[in-house]
């Protein structure tokens, strides 16, 4: 049996802010904060983003409320009703509460009928562990549709507030590189696809040839975390003795450790070329590679290490991405990216797509090969 691709829904809150709206939403943290700002957009290109908070600092969607969102929007193209859903398959990276699991906080923000749910949680990767679950359940026939969501809040962490108490600011007033970088680089909103067991009547429907998902954790520490100050991630927010204290040492400041981000670009493309030996794929005949990074400067760096090592990854023009207009929305960016390229109708019947998904929080990195195909095309094809 076979798993395709039949809708395509996102759903980005408020208007694009520009570069220098951001401290509006956010605030200033740190004296010397602000300072960083233009070096870090610079690197990373982003020149507006989306946040789900307003410009007291107060939440206007909840990250729960945004994935339903993307769910209704991609349902509601697909011909689905509220009771048609088989399977929601949703991933983020800072949930709106710690337990429930997500996917039960957006069943219940939708309203659908009862349904099997399935949350991942993670970083960037997480939505590809999302989608994974759903295209096999729906690839081996144990559903015959499944919505696969990922969203993500980031700005409610990044309030000025939250960091008034913590005691981790460098002598002159500004926080740590590694904590004041993630501020101006991180955005919020939400991707959903339809996962059904034949291509959708009308249209161009993107059949899931395989999903590849593998973790490089034991090669080297958090690069990316949430819920202590240090990346050895040896004691954590729940070892305080309170969460106050937890606050005041840093433990809730989501950190990126900065000088691990070149070790992402190696694994990310050894991992290409362990695929490409394998022959799951054939670069040659890639229409897009649709990819998810973190900043531009990320993406000329991958490039330069393919040109280093002799290895064929197409040239720039058929890589993908929206990170400039829309901002770094982590796990929910490959998602809102495809929705992108659905909708402007740039993928055609016959075109093939390989996705990419790095994720430097423990390092994982992600393909998913897609073919792009019509009713009549997988008719026309079967014996």
């Amino acid at each position: 049996m076979s798993a395709y691709i039949t809708a395509t829904g996102s759903f980005l809150p408020g208007y694009p802010v520009p570069n220098d709206e951001i401290e509006d939403y956010i605030g200033k943290a740190g004296h010397a904060s602000s300072d960083l700002k233009d070096l870090i957009l610079t690197n990373c290109g982003i020149k507006t983003r989306h946040y789900a908070i307003d410009k007291s600092q107060r939440t206007v969607v909840s990250n729960a409320a945004m994935a339903a969102a993307a769910v209704r929007n991609a349902a509601e193209r697909a011909g689905l009703g509220p009771d048609d859903v088989e399977l929601l398959s949703a991933a983020t990276t800072m949930p709106d509460v710690m337990g429930p699991g997500h996917a039960s906080m957006v069943h219940g923000e939708l309203g659908y009928g009862p349904l099997e749910i399935a949350t991942a949680h993670g970083i960037c990767s997480c939505g590809m562990m999302a989608m994974k679950t759903a295209y096999l359940q729906v690839a081996i026939g144990e559903k015959r549709n499944a919505i696969c969501v990922a969203s993500e809040l980031a700005s409610r962490g990044f309030k000025s507030t939250r960091y008034e108490e913590m005691r981790a600011i460098d002598d002159d007033g500004s926080l740590p590189m590694e904590t004041a970088f993630l501020r101006y680089m991180l955005s919020d909103g939400a991707g959903a696809v339809v996962v059904e067991s034949a291509p959708a009547t009308s249209g161009v429907s993107l059949r899931v040839d395989w999903i590849s998902l593998t973790s490089f954790a034991n090669t080297e520490k958090a690069c990316m975390f949430f819920g202590s100050n240090d990346n050895a991630c040896e004691k954590t927010w729940g070892d305080y003795p309170s969460t106050a204290a937890a606050a005041a040492d840093g433990a809730f400041a989501l950190r990126q450790k900065l000088s691990l981000l070149p070790h992402l670009v190696r694994v990310g493309i050894d991992e290409y070329e362990r695929l490409l030996a394998m022959g799951k794929f054939d670069p040659e005949t890639v229409t897009w590679f649709p990819a998810h990074y973190s900043s531009e400067r990320m993406k000329s760096m991958m490039l330069g290490e393919f040109t280093r090592r002799g290895v064929p990854a197409g040239g720039p023009e058929i890589w993908y991405s929206n990170l400039t207009r829309v901002g770094n929305i982590g796990s929910a960016a490959i998602f809102v990216i495809l929705d992108e390229m659905m909708t402007e109708g740039l993928i055609r019947d016959g075109d093939t797509l390989l996705c990419m998904v790095p994720e430097s929080g423990r390092f994982v990195v992600s393909f998913m090969h897609l073919t792009a195909v019509t009713a009549d095309s997988v008719s026309d094809a079967q014996p």
